[in-house]
């Protein structure tokens, strides 16, 4: 560009002539307004050189010298007239004048940038930008807070990690914590960044040489310490006015940003080098604030029926343990009844508060394996006495204590439990591994290596049932009864149960899993009464049962709460089919209009979707219990899902009647569950259950006139005065008297003060006629209970006399 200009000035410089002298004088004289050309004037000379001639020439010089004080250049003149004839000249000037009003005040720099050589400018210069954020440790849950240069930083907490960045400038800044700086690495030529954690508080300034970019002052929040209490002070569990051999440890913690661990901390009061036996906690509630109650079976620990001390210890994210303050209690211990179990209990006991005096507690053990008669002369108890003794002997250090108390503790179950609780455990894993080989051979019925461990596991389980029979047998031959077995259930021997696990080994072999997890069921069902059928623990078993029946009752209790929702179903059914709420009968409110709605008859398809799988998890449940599914049951199943498909096609009329039969099949399951329960666990109560109005088992086992079942004053041998008829017990000495609460006809429980023939706060069932016929009267009100059909003042009147008051 600057030659180009170079050229173009050269272009236009050649044709200007240098203007001549005389012009030049010209020009100068026209502009002063001077006459007769004294420019001229001043460079002649005189003609004659005569005296008189140069005096005056020179005064006429002077004259001329002094009229050159008024001597200009004057305006140029450049001749544009002549050249321009048409003034076009004037539209530039007018041009000019408008861009100079446009521009306004940036007119100097365009004109300026007009005439000035136009060069590319290089790349601007970015400025500084700085940019900072801190990030709180991922256990407080906390959002990461952005730091606004000249703004105030909130506080954060405790180790929160820093992120600094700065764009911009030249040179890597440097970042400041109190005199503790941290340099920037380079991400680029114009970019760097820095990260520190932050543990103290104070100033925080990023700086470039002397500049200061940015600065805050940091405060940071410090975590505390959690907080552990009890709620409540440990102790055992009471149930029926006895303490229980459990443990209840209800308990509490408080943390700022949340509890990451909880236990419970037992050392030994008498023992103060003891090391602490730690119980872990699971976390339950909100984690800043959990809470919950621990329940402990401890019988099993050295340390059961000594005094400990317990604290709760929690711990948070930072590894911070709180403790509460110490709890005294003593560890609930098993009450042995074996007098040579207490023995070894009482040896396992005092090792835990002198571990390092082994001769004595060995010399003990000595001294019971010196009586064989102490164990029932049995050579695996008295070589795993000697074991122990010698275990005490040559052992070293605290684990060989912590051994020998652990083989103590079988030890004492072994001398207490006997040997047909031994088998009993060992059948009850057979029946576990039976019960996983049919799953697994039921999922995949081809694979050969499957069918053969069923049939391995199949072997075992009977090996199992005939130990445990022959351990029943040899337990009744000791104590000199008759029959090993329970007269209160029929009764079952080897040939029986072989008989039994023959066909499930047929049924599996062939591939028939539905057929074998019907023989399974059965053979549960009769191992349950074996389970049961043991008299030399007659209080245990009466314990058992009394549970049993419990769950019994709940269940038919469910059955009975099932019956009353079916119903209500069935009104809404009905209230639908006959056209509207207004001829639903009195004295039942009408339903608002949305309940007849498509939206209502959908919700009672979910609640009778919900109910059949509720009475599919108590079907499931009561097999587990007794080993057999009423039939009933499943037909009610059966009325259930298809009043739920008439309900999704909007046919109330098939619905209503689909949940009648379901209402009359749920009652008659309910009194087939009792008369269930009365053959398996009998009818009597332990103080203290069912005592709440439920009717029995008993008091449902059996429909007037149906002639099955356990009828009234029958027991299920069979006797109505409770003697056994059945020739594998032998004749069996007494009667059998049911004893129940106070009823009155209807089988409510009578209040205090009620008229009755009183014996300890139970009376005698008076009469077995009378029995049978309040029976009969309960089974008929039911069954008119169920006829939804019927007027409705009827109905209420019939749910009235049923309700238990």
């Amino acid at each position: 560009m600057l030659l180009g200009v170079l050229a173009l000035a050269w272009r236009g410089c050649r044709g200007i002539a240098r203007p001549h002298p005389d012009r030049v004088d010209r020009r100068l004289e026209q502009a002063s307004g001077l006459a007769h050309r004294p420019l001229a004037a001043l460079q002649d000379r005189p003609a004659a050189a005569t005296p008189q001639a140069l005096a005056i020439w020179r005064v006429h010089q002077q004259r001329l010298v002094a009229q050159l004080g008024r001597l200009k250049v004057g305006p140029p003149r450049p001749g544009l007239p002549e050249r321009d004839r048409r003034a076009l000249r004037g539209l530039v000037l007018l041009g000019l004048f408008a861009g100079l009003v446009i521009a306004g005040t940036e007119a100097p720099g365009r004109l300026l940038a007009a005439i000035a050589p136009g060069l590319p400018a290089g790349p601007a210069t970015p400025g500084i930008v700085v940019q900072a954020w801190i990030t709180p440790p991922a256990y407080t849950g906390l959002a990461p807070v952005f730091l606004q240069p000249g703004a105030a930083a909130p506080a954060v907490p405790v180790g929160a990690h820093l992120t600094a960045s700065v764009t911009g400038g030249r040179g890597a800044p440097v970042l400041v914590l109190d005199e503790d700086s941290t340099g920037f690495t380079a991400l680029d030529a114009a970019a760097w960044q820095a990260e520190r954690d932050l543990a103290r508080p104070g100033r925080l300034t990023i700086s470039r040489g002397s500049q200061e970019l940015a600065a805050w002052t940091i405060s940071l929040i410090p975590d505390r310490t959690p907080v552990a209490a009890f709620t409540e002070p440990p102790a055992a569990i009471v149930a029926g006015g006895r303490p229980t051999t459990q443990t209840r440890f209800a308990w509490r913690a408080e943390d700022d940003y949340g509890v990451t661990g909880a236990t419970i901390e037992l050392t030994l009061r008498d023992r103060a080098d003891s090391q602490p036996f730690i119980l872990p906690l699971p976390l339950s509630g909100p984690p800043k604030q959990p809470r919950g109650m621990s329940v402990q079976d401890l019988t099993a620990h050295p340390w059961a029926g000594l005094p400990v001390r317990a604290r709760v210890v929690a711990k948070d994210a930072l590894s911070q343990v709180g403790r509460s303050e110490e709890a005294a209690l003593d560890l609930p211990e098993r009450a042995f009844q074996n007098v040579t179990a207490q023995a070894v209990i009482a040896i396992r006991k005092q090792l835990s508060l002198t571990p390092a005096n082994r001769q004595e507690a060995r010399t003990a053990l000595d001294a019971i394996g010196d009586r064989p008669e102490l164990f029932e002369n049995s050579a695996a108890l008295l070589l795993q006495l000697r074991s122990i003794g010698a275990l005490l002997g040559r052992g070293r250090g605290q684990p060989a204590v912590d051994d020998a108390q652990a083989r103590m503790w079988d030890l004492a179950l072994a001398l207490e439990e006997g040997v047909a609780d031994r088998t009993a455990k060992a059948l009850e894993a057979a029946r576990q591994e039976m019960r996983d080989a049919m799953e697994a051979a039921r999922q995949d019925p081809k694979d050969q290596a499957k069918q053969a461990e069923l049939e391995r596991k199949l072997e075992a389980l009977r090996e199992a049932i005939q130990k445990h029979i022959q351990a029943l047998t040899e337990q009744a031959r000791r104590e000199n009864t008759e029959s090993p077995l329970d007269p209160s259930v029929p009764q079952l021997n080897a040939r029986d149960l072989d008989r039994m696990a023959q066909k499930l080994e047929d049924a599996a072999r062939e591939g028939r899993m539905d057929d074998a997890k019907q023989q399974m069921a059965e053979l549960e069902r009769l191992l349950e009464q074996l389970q049961s059928a043991r008299p030399e623990h007659g209080e245990q078993r009466e314990q058992r049962n009394a549970q049993r029946r419990q769950q019994g009752r709940q269940q038919q209790d469910a059955v009975q709460d099932m019956v009353r929702r079916e119903g209500d179903l069935l009104d809404r059914s009905r209230s639908r089919a006959e056209g509207g709420a207004n001829e639903a009968p009195a004295p039942r409110p009408a339903p608002a209009p949305d309940q007849r709605s498509p939206d209502q008859r959908a919700q009672d398809q979910r609640r009778q979707a919900a109910m059949r799988r509720a009475l599919g998890e108590l079907m499931q449940r009561f097999g587990d219990l007794t080993g057999q599914v009423p039939q009933p049951l499943g037909d009610a199943d059966t009325a259930m899902r298809e009043a739920g498909q008439a309900m999704g096609e909007g046919r109330d009329a098939a619905a209503g009647a689909a949940q009648q039969r379901a209402i009359e099949a749920l009652q008659k399951g309910g009194r087939e569950m009792g008369q269930q329960m009365a053959r398996q666990f009998g009818t009597g109560q332990q103080p203290g259950e069912g005592q709440e109005g439920q009717e029995g088992e008993g008091q449902e086992g059996q429909e007037a006139g149906d002639g099955q079942g356990t009828g009234p004053g029958q027991n299920p041998t069979g006797n109505r005065d409770g003697q056994s008829t059945n020739p594998r017990l032998g004749d069996q000495q007494g009667q059998s008297r049911r004893r129940t609460t106070r009823r009155d006809p209807l089988g409510r429980p009578l209040q205090q003060g009620t008229s009755g023939t009183e014996e300890s706060g139970e009376v005698r069932v008076p009469d077995q006629m009378e029995e049978a016929r309040t029976r009969a009267l309960q089974e008929e009100l039911r069954r008119r209970g169920a006829e939804r059909s019927r007027p409705q003042p009827e109905l209420d009147y019939i749910d009235r006399l049923l309700k238990t008051y």
